[in-house]
């Protein structure tokens, strides 16, 4: 069992390092807007929500890939050409990592090659008896 004091000094470093966390944390709602952010270009979202405020700027944030698990960070500038280049969707965020996104895009494309090598190959020679016309 713990002495009074013992416990209070517990709470108090807690508090202190809850209160330490949230000094460091940066709210991208509400100016001043540091120099190092990327900034957000209003005109060029796509906005369809009502409940949700477009940020000022934009800010490095970190992810767990859905297929492998891995922990990645979507940078601002990404963010930045996914929401006013690509158009995406305000609401959605990263949720594959790159390493995963090129092992499909890999994938796909050996599929196409195998596609295209089959419609170069010469047709069966009783290919319309298995075709049903």
């Amino acid at each position: 069992m713990k002495s009074n004091k013992k416990r209070k000094a517990e709470i108090v470093a807690a508090r202190t390092k809850k209160s330490e966390k949230n000094s460091a944390y940066i709210n991208p709602y509400r100016e001043p807007v540091p120099d190092w952010a990327v900034r957000v270009n209003p005109d060029e979202i796509v906005y369809h929500s009502l409940f949700m405020d477009i940020p000022l700027f934009y800010l490095d944030r970190e992810f767990n890939c859905k297929k492998c698990g891995k922990t990645e960070i979507w940078t601002a500038e990404r963010q930045k050409w996914w929401y006013e280049v690509a158009k995406g969707s305000f609401e959605t965020t990263a949720a594959v990592c790159r390493e995963c996104r090129d092992k499909k895009k890999a994938y796909v494309d050996q599929q196409k090659a195998h596609l295209e090598e089959l419609k170069k190959k010469k047709p069966h020679q009783n290919e319309k008896f298995f075709k049903k016309t």
